[in-house]
């Protein structure tokens, strides 16, 4: 672990992924409507992406064996609103606006975002086992001294921010989580006063933790207002 004098980790000591969700599959003569990217805090003027989930799973592993904290993103809803009243069900969380993840799309995408979040998330509990700390809340990133955390955190990438290309709206969440990582709560406004969480549940699942408690606390949520306009390069 790479640590200062008063032993807070240091930038080099964390890595940034994020994930925009669609299907792994290759088809003949293209590629996954699915991508991702890696950057360093540290020298983020440097990404690294690729189509291929299981170089994403590879790349995080390398990272947490080798003693990082890994912050995890997924452009997908993460964590879901169970309210009190039926009259309240099947309603968006608060400030979705029109991306709810009740839709039909939203659904879909949460669904899928689960499935391959449980895939990873199983890797990692098979090559680190109970070394790896799993977290969500805001307070435990950046991480100050404990290691290696990983942190799983909701991208929201519509709008003007949203391109065609998936690597690209990757990138686009991963820098935008650099730029918010001294106050992610104060970036967050997509709240639901009695969460479900779907990564949690994934975790759970996989071994990587047995806190039960963690269904019930949502994710930070990153929506990015421009798209990513720099250099990626290959992973």
């Amino acid at each position: 672990m790479i640590s200062d004098s008063s032993g807070a980790l240091r930038s080099g000591g964390r890595m940034v992924y994020a994930a925009d969700i669609g299907s792994t599959r290759f088809k003949a003569g293209g590629i996954p409507n699915f991508g991702w990217v890696k950057v360093d805090p540290a020298a983020p003027a440097t990404l690294r992406g690729s189509s291929d989930i299981g170089k994403r799973a590879e790349q995080i592993i390398a990272d947490l064996m080798g003693g990082r904290n890994v912050a995890l993103g997924f452009e997908a809803p993460l964590f879901i609103s169970v309210p009190a009243q039926s009259s309240a069900l099947c309603y968006g969380r608060e400030n979705d606006g029109n991306r709810s993840c009740t839709a039909a799309a939203g659904l879909t995408v949460t669904a899928l975002g689960l499935h391959e979040a449980a895939w990873i998330l199983a890797r990692i509990a098979e090559c680190c086992g109970n070394s790896v700390e799993f977290r969500t809340d805001a307070t435990s990133w950046p991480p100050s001294g404990r290691g290696p955390v990983l942190f799983c955190w909701e991208a929201f990438v519509s709008g003007q921010a949203h391109s065609d290309n998936h690597i690209q709206d990757a990138a686009t969440a991963a820098m935008a989580f650099v730029a918010a990582e001294s106050d992610l709560l104060g970036a967050t406004r997509i709240r639901a006063a009695r969460p479900l969480s779907v990564i949690a549940a994934a975790a759970l699942w996989s071994g990587l933790t047995s806190e039960v408690a963690l269904l019930h606390q949502a994710t930070i949520v990153i929506r990015p207002d421009e798209p990513f306009r720099g250099d990626i390069r290959e992973a």
